[in-house]
């Protein structure tokens, strides 16, 4: 073959590529979604129960991904020590992404989560269900198929995983049939509307619900903890005259970690309580300036900043929601605001939010956290207790 047509040949092939790569990119991306119904009265269910009490315990937990197992483990502990389940020392629970997964598992209802647990999975606490569930299902949920690393630039041009499996793992662990209604407890679940680029917040109880794109359970927390260029955004498609645009996705990018907000919708929704707020953290990642020196560090341009940009924009959101619960308590009868945020960070060994296989490093960073933290974690503990 000559160096021309060697040349025309390559062009095509290139050319060839380029078109492919746009095709599945913007002709064959996945969607996701459901349809759009209202809930309707007799679902609603009110917070009576709460308004008679004089201390709200409230669990708010962040998100990162397979990181999330640093948390369940910590409410494993606590439900050692205080020998209760958690949906039983807390009144509200709340959390984005990883922590929108965990907070509404912690509150279903005995029996509607199937799984393939051994006999005994009925003797199973719901955390224990829960960290099961992430340790067999995220190998599936963080890994797609070759073609797909390579025609989407791995995340690219398109999300970097597979919306599908995300839906699907959600729909087999909380069933079609399970309500977001039918929660033990008080649920906030914060999802971004892409639509408006503002917060909403999924509540599950009070005249809020009436808000809900659906009552189905595995569809908001699909919603929820679709992260912007990993999962695409869930479209929950009205029909009729109500034609509306609800696209939602991931809140990470907006509030992590969601204190603030959720504290200030409690306070007016049951004032004059006291109130007590515990902040799991899912591992603070470390900076690469940690480890580098002056030397180097003076010539980074655009490109090295960059690669710190998201783990200071996450240490931002968490130190933020701090400096606010310290003005509030500060300025709030003693007593009436209290709180604790444990919290580690990820450094020897550290864990990507989507390393499937980091399980057991999970397990020793959230091991360090208790033992780091001891008198902190005693706190929560003997807090929990006395609060009943």
């Amino acid at each position: 073959m000559k160096p021309r047509q060697i040349s025309a040949f390559i062009a095509v092939l290139f050319i060839s590529f380029i078109g492919l790569v746009y095709v599945y990119n913007y002709r064959l991306t996945q969607s996701i979604r459901f349809d759009a119904h209202p809930v309707t009265d007799e679902l609603i269910k009110n917070n009576e129960s709460l308004r008679s009490k004089d201390t709200i315990n409230i669990l708010i937990i962040d998100g990162g991904g397979i990181r999330g197992l640093i948390p369940l483990y910590i409410i494993q502990h606590i439900e050692e020590q205080t020998g209760k389940p958690i949906d039983e020392l807390f009144d509200i629970f709340s959390g984005v992404s990883t922590g929108a997964i965990i907070a509404t598992g912690l509150n279903t209802p005995p029996a509607p989560i199937k799984n393939n647990f051994p006999e005994n999975a009925s003797l199973q606490s719901q955390s224990e269900k829960i960290i099961d569930i992430y340790k067999n299902e995220s190998k599936y949920v963080f890994s797609v198929p070759w073609y797909h690393k390579l025609l989407t630039a791995n995340g690219f041009f398109s999300p970097r995983f597979s919306g599908d499996r995300l839906r699907d793992t959600m729909e087999k662990h909380y069933t079609e049939k399970l309500n977001f209604t039918d929660l033990k407890n008080y649920v906030i679940i914060p999802s971004l509307n892409i639509h408006t680029g503002q917060l909403q917040l999924f509540k599950n109880r009070g005249e809020a619900v009436k808000n809900l794109p659906t009552d189905t359970l595995y569809q908001l927390v699909t919603a929820a903890a679709s992260a912007e260029t990993l999962f695409p955004p869930v479209d929950f498609v009205t029909t009729g005259r109500d034609i509306h645009q609800r696209y939602y996705a991931d809140a990470g990018i907006y509030a992590n970690n969601p204190t603030s907000i959720v504290l200030r919708e409690i306070t007016r929704e049951l004032p004059g309580k006291n109130y007590y707020v515990l902040i799991l953290g899912a591992g603070t990642s470390p900076l690469i300036t940690m480890e580098t020196n002056y030397r180097s560090l003076k010539n980074w341009g655009r490109i090295n900043w960059v690669q710190d940009l998201i783990s200071n924009v996450q240490r931002s959101m968490d130190d933020q929601q701090l400096y606010t619960l310290e003005i509030a308590q500060s300025l709030s009868p003693k007593g009436k605001i209290n709180y604790n945020y444990l919290n580690v960070e990820l450094i020897n060994p550290y864990v990507d939010p989507f390393d499937y296989k980091a399980s057991k490093k999970l397990k020793v960073l959230a091991d360090r956290l208790l033992k780091e933290n001891k008198t902190e974690v005693d706190q929560v503990i003997s807090t929990l207790k006395e609060n009943g």
